[in-house]
């Protein structure tokens, strides 16, 4: 989607004759050029210093925590030509970025690609003066390759946490273009101090959008930052933003998370499993009609899946302070709250465990197709004779393709991720069954979200995914929270799944399908839970 935004300040009714001013004109602000200032600021920078310099600079900040950054206010000397630029900035064609780490609109193309003449001249001094500026104060090298884009960010609007890292990028800058900006409007600059294992732990340092302002860091495997989401319906969070290169640095190798706990499934009191499914889905005709639409389209909505007491029972004491939520992290991959499976309450704790059992294994088998129990129907002759003849078909749809995902084997990390998955096949030894699953209880609220990483060891296996919707009545896909399927590599939605109360979704991915929950936003608050909950398990044959 592309548009164009006028700024809120218009052009002033100047006479004629009035000499036109330019940011060729202006330049620097001359406090930020003079000698001194560059002494002060190269020693702070380079000696790793925290410096608050007010003598000539008004308040020019440099500070080392979490990661080093500097604050220049009054950037540009004349606010004419402020005006000027900005007029010119929200003339541009902007575009909507959204995915699952961002949602605001850019301008369609760097802004070297502008002809008009206080944007060309902002970038010239950009990629000259103040690049050599840079340079003198920072002493990193850098070339004359400078990145520079507009950006807007409206009501809702937000970047989530990034570190900036890619090949060349040293500095990366911000320069504001708002207008009487506060506190309450929220669109900050926040930044994430980092743990051992240099993964963002908390926000430590949020800084303010003021106009005229201009912001810098180093771009490092640490520099873990966020915009955070903009709350005001009637002001818009201009800014131009881009990064300076220079010679790569070095970087760790990746930190790989250790995998959550898989278990096989274990057994459970038949009464049980029937007073809590919808016996809509417990008939032999209901399930095959289930697997034909599945195969067909692996995925698949169940309305009304737990009888309605359960459910309702369920919900009662998800929404209790019975409930021990704890905030599930880093940043930069999750942010959502996770129930502690040591003091689940019991009718929590007995919907974890139907969902684990060998009686749902067994419904979930009936209904996708999958082998996930030893009782599920299939040709095992057919199977060795796919295997044999190592067919390529899709793995999203036919049976025989969907029987390769035996010769898929996860790569574990660790001894321990490995003797985890093997005391979670010990369960089904018996039956000579390897299927196993993950299970979650989750609450969605306000700043809730999943990112997509390059780290993700669930990505490395086909699945079953498989989410209860609890709470969400009413729901609209604009609060967020919905989950997105997509392909590696690939922006365009395969599939969304909007949370329905009491609605089971049933999805199968393959290896080159990545998913994600979208960042829950300020109007959750209107609901009346101001968020919902889920169950969410993994199952792999």
């Amino acid at each position: 989607m592309s548009g164009k935004r006028k700024s809120s300040l218009s052009p002033s009714d100047v006479d004629s004759k009035t000499p036109k001013v330019t940011c060729n004109q202006q330049i620097l602000s001359e406090k930020l050029t003079s000698k001194s200032c560059i002494s002060k600021l190269r020693d702070a920078w380079q000696e790793t210093k925290n410096l608050t310099y007010t003598d000539d600079a008004s308040g020019v900040e440099i500070s080392h925590g979490p990661f080093r950054h500097c604050v220049l206010p009054n950037f540009l000397k004349d606010e004419e030509a402020i005006s000027k630029l900005q007029d010119e900035l929200m003339d541009l064609e902007f575009s909507e970025k959204n995915n699952d780490l961002y949602k605001f609109h850019q301008s369609t193309e760097d802004l070297k690609t502008a002809k008009t003449e206080n944007i060309m001249a902002f970038r010239r001094m950009l990629c000259e003066t103040f690049r050599d500026w840079l340079i003198q104060v920072t002493g990193i090298p850098l070339n004359k390759t400078v990145d520079a884009f507009c950006a807007q960010y409206v009501y809702t609007d937000t970047l989530l946490c990034h570190d900036d890292e890619l090949e060349g990028r040293r500095i990366a800058y911000i320069f504001y273009l708002v207008n009487s900006w506060t506190e309450k409007d929220g669109g900050a600059l926040d930044l994430f101090s980092v743990d051992d294992n240099i993964q963002p732990k908390e926000v430590v340092k949020s800084i303010l959008p003021v106009r005229n302002n201009f912001v810098f860091f180093e771009v490092t495997p640490g520099s873990y930052h966020q915009v955070a989401e903009v709350l005001s319906e009637d002001k818009t969070r201009l800014s131009v933003s881009g990064w300076f290169h220079g010679p790569p640095i070095q970087r760790p190798p990746p930190y790989i998370e250790k995998p959550r706990q898989l278990h096989g499934y274990s057994s459970i009191d038949d009464d049980v499993f029937f007073d809590w499914i919808n016996p809509v889905y417990l008939s032999v005709g209901a399930q095959g009609s289930i697997q034909e639409k599945f195969e067909n389209e692996s995925e698949i909505e169940l309305q009304d899946f737990l009888q309605k007491e359960k459910y309702e029972a369920l919900l009662e004491v998800l929404k209790s302070s019975n409930m021990c939520w704890k905030k599930m992290g880093p940043a930069n991959k999750r942010c959502y709250n996770h129930a502690d499976e040591t003091c689940l309450p019991e009718v929590v704790q007995t919907c974890v465990n139907l969902f684990r059992s060998d009686a749902m294994f067994l419904l979930l088998s009936n209904m996708s197709g999958l082998k996930l129990h030893e009782l599920a129907g299939g040709s095992s002759e057919s199977e060795s004779e796919a295997d044999s003849e190592g067919s390529s078909q899709d793995a999203q749809g036919s049976s025989s393709s969907k029987s390769q995902t035996k010769e898929v084997e996860h790569e574990e990390t660790t001894d321990s991720t490995a003797d985890s998955d093997a005391a979670s096949k010990k369960g089904n030894k018996e039956s000579g069954c390897t299927a196993r699953c993950r299970t979650e209880v989750r609450h969605w609220s306000h700043q809730c979200y999943t990112l997509i990483h390059d780290t993700d060891t669930e990505g490395s296996q086909f699945a079953l995914d498989m989410v209860l919707y609890l709470g969400c009545q009413d729901w609209d896909m604009e609060y967020g929270g919905f989950t997105s399927y997509i392909a590696k590599g690939e922006d365009e939605e395969l599939l969304t799944v909007t949370p329905q109360p009491n609605s089971l979704a049933l999805v199968y991915r393959d290896q080159e399908t990545l998913r994600f929950v979208k960042y829950l936003n300020t109007d959750i608050n209107k609901m009346p839970n101001k968020g919902f909950y889920d169950i969410a398990a993994v199952y792999y044959e």
